[in-house]
């Protein structure tokens, strides 16, 4: 389990990555988070303030930038994986991820990033450790004074991603 939490905080940078289910593929349509959902053309690349703090959050990550994630957790931080464990709270969210995900080396990368008013949601990559790890992650902010605050996560690990594959 905390292999699985661990991996789940990999990013607060959080609930509404959109997949059409069942749809078929558009012609021409790629499939899978970095080709923007089944059955979804391709996206844009994704800008703006959310796209910024999701990249953000990745490259604090990958710089174990404790401190970063002390000024973007909110108080009432919830973090979900995805058979139902969750973490609730800046400091035992912070605390989980100074224990394993802010340590060692780890190359984290991610892909098909897609953002709305206040979520982002794209596919990880972690390289390092015994094994590569992939899945989903989704993170939502709130506006609090001229500051945004992640306060809401839900990272998924891919099926390939429990096997190291």
């Amino acid at each position: 389990m905390k292999k699985l939490l661990l991996v789940s905080l990999l990013v607060i940078g959080l609930a509404a990555l959109a997949l059409s289910q069942g749809a078929a593929p558009a012609p021409g349509a790629q499939r899978g988070a970095a080709g923007g959902g089944r059955g979804m053309p391709q996206a844009a690349p994704a800008t703006g303030p959310i796209a910024d703090l999701a990249n953000a959050g990745i490259d604090a990550l990958n710089k174990n930038d404790a401190a970063y994630f002390e000024k973007v957790l909110s108080a009432d931080v919830v973090w979900f994986d995805e058979d139902g464990h969750s973490i609730a709270g800046k400091d035992r969210v912070l605390g989980f991820m100074k224990r394993g995900l802010l340590t060692g080396t780890k190359k984290v990368a991610i892909t098909g990033l897609r953002v709305g008013d206040n979520w982002a949601g794209y596919a990880y990559t972690i390289d390092g450790g015994p094994q590569q790890r992939k899945g989903t992650q989704t993170v939502v902010y709130k506006k609090v004074g001229n500051d945004w605050q992640v306060t809401m996560v839900h990272g998924a690990v891919s099926a390939a991603g429990h096997m190291g594959n």
